[in-house]
């Protein structure tokens, strides 16, 4: 939203309505965790972001300055998030430090402000892939429990497609960990475009609430779900790419059934055209397909954990997403033997 400062502190409303969603809940936090976060550019008390005009640094007053303004439902509390598995102990320690200190300074914001008094205040938990410096954070954090709603576990990764890729069992410990220690009854969030199958291996260990950059993730590569979600459901694959060849003549939805707006109104071979000559509304189409497929994943997520059925859906989640991998390597072991021969 910084790139709109201007006219959000022209505006007297609520970010739902400003951005013509009036309905839907918002959230508000420093970054777009489907953007890769540039790392290293620490400053003492601030926290940057980067912006179309460049670099600009955030501290707590300034940042809560636009919580306030925005007036969102929920707020993730500012923090020093950048930390991955190869942060040193340094940095580690240093983010946090910060995170600490911006928690502090925000709630006492928080708890002046009339503006958001009903809002849904999110602490940040930051100390990389080191229990000690998490236990240190959670320690520290622990006299403004009575102020937050819920907790995000913080500084696992720097955001962007790389998370897609991140092995469950890198996080378990950490996420294991802090789970542990978290007061019962609190929202726990983790931010990340994570995989499908991540995701329900993280609803497992005990996360209630996750973003949606994932959709943009596949989107931005032209892919769009296909795996089935309900058992009997058929898929011939877990993800199709839509800009492929293969697509241009194939004039059924991108995914049989399907009741979103996309494949109720459009083939593959439309949107494989839209995307071939750069129109929008290819993207647009592929982002609707993927969101929708979320939510009903998510639907049978909750309904999995009330039947007790959760393990039932990872397997079938998991050999779908195998057979991509298994389908990935063939093509790969192919091109590279056609290029051995040419």
């Amino acid at each position: 939203m910084h790139n709109y400062l201007e006219a959000i502190h022209l505006y007297d409303g609520r970010v739902a309505d400003f951005v013509g969603s009036k309905d839907s809940l918002t959230c508000v936090t420093l970054n777009d965790p489907s953007n890769l976060m540039k790392q290293g550019h620490h400053n003492k008390d601030k926290v940057p972001i980067f912006t179309k005009r460049g670099k600009v640094l955030y501290d707590s007053e300034n940042y809560m300055d636009m919580v306030e303004k925005l007036r969102p439902d929920m707020y993730i509390i500012l923090s020093d998030g950048d930390t991955n598995m190869t942060s040193s102990n340094k940095r580690v320690s240093k983010a946090v430090e910060n995170t600490v200190s911006f928690n502090q300074r925000c709630i006492e914001r928080h708890k002046k402000s009339e503006k958001l008094k009903d809002a849904f205040v999110i602490a940040p938990i930051a100390g990389g892939y080191c229990v000690k410096s998490r236990k240190q954070c959670l320690e520290l954090l622990s006299p403004n429990e009575p102020d937050v709603q819920g907790y995000l576990i913080d500084g696992l990764h720097n955001n962007g497609p790389e998370v897609e890729l991140i092995s469950f069992s890198e996080v378990k410990p950490i996420v294991d960990y802090v789970i542990s220690k978290l007061p019962p009854g609190k929202l726990r969030a983790i931010q990340g475009c994570w995989s499908p199958l991540n995701i329900i291996k993280l609803v497992n260990s005990g996360i209630d609430i996750f973003d949606t950059s994932y959709c943009r993730i596949l989107t931005e590569r032209s892919a769009a779900l296909t795996f089935a979600i309900d058992a009997g459901e058929a898929s011939e694959s877990y993800e199709i790419n839509l800009r492929h060849g293969k697509f241009s003549e194939d004039f059924q939805p991108v995914l049989k059934e399907c009741k979103c707006v996309a494949c109720q109104g459009y083939s593959r071979a439309y949107i494989h055209h839209l995307l071939t000559v750069q129109e929008l509304l290819g993207s647009v189409l592929i982002m609707v397909h993927n969101i929708h497929h979320m939510l009903r994943f998510f639907q049978k997520i909750r309904d999995s954990v009330r039947e007790d059925k959760l393990n039932e859906l990872e397997d079938r989640v998991a050999a779908q997403i195998k057979l991509l991998h298994c389908h990935k390597e063939q093509l790969a072991s192919s091109e590279l033997s056609r290029n051995s021969t040419e």
